[in-house]
């Protein structure tokens, strides 16, 4: 599998707006929606969205650990990362199926997170050792937070020297028309617990 837990995290501006219900609201403060009737929402949770599934640093001999569970409406993730026996990294993915974003030009994500902070992958490549888009997700509140993130602030991670770095190669129109998977992957190289919590994603 991908070691991309030895990613320096490269952290980027997101817009975050904070809010306290646990129920997955529709439109902001003043009204206005979330997210567009024309928007790609996956919405995580038990009569939802229930594919998504783990990749632990086990599969490469590590000892972090992360279990995925659905709630009524969301998607939650817990676990702890350790970087004994060569490990640090634990993320959950959505299924393979190749899907389009060109037409799309932000990422909007309700969630919650505590511990070890996250990253969004978007993967155009199947493997592992080929170049992936990724975007480093900052949050400075545990309550649920609504994140928007330019899907133009996504950047390519290559590989070719075996140790990942920013290439700072960004993400266009033409280079979205073909993710192939999903991935929420803890961003550091280093050992903690964490908890991390969707609602939904909604490509607008």
């Amino acid at each position: 599998m991908r070691p991309i837990m030895f990613l320096l995290p490269l952290l980027f501006a997101c817009d975050a707006v904070e809010d306290n219900d646990p129920q997955a609201p529709t439109e902001t403060e003043d009204d206005k929606p979330l997210y567009s009737d024309d928007a790609l929402v996956i919405n995580f949770g038990e009569t939802s969205e229930d594919r998504w599934y783990t990749v632990n640093d086990t599969v490469m001999g590590g000892v972090s650990s992360g279990v995925l569970t659905y709630g009524e409406s969301s998607l939650v993730f817990e676990g702890i990362v350790s970087t004994d026996s060569n490990g640090g990294f634990t993320s959950i993915r959505s299924p393979n199926e190749t899907t389009n974003l060109s037409m799309y030009s932000k990422a909007i994500i309700r969630l919650r997170s505590e511990g070890q902070p996250f990253s969004i992958i978007l993967a155009h490549n199947p493997y592992w050792f080929q170049d992936q888009y990724k975007f480093d997700i900052s949050v400075d509140t545990t309550d649920w937070t609504v994140v928007e993130i330019p899907l133009s602030e996504f950047e390519v991670y290559s590989s070719q020297n075996g140790y990942p770095y920013g290439t700072g190669e960004m993400m266009t129109s033409e280079t979205s028309t073909e993710i192939l998977h999903m991935e929420f992957m803890s961003e550091l190289f280093e050992d903690g617990a964490f908890r991390f919590e969707v609602d939904f994603i909604a490509f607008d």
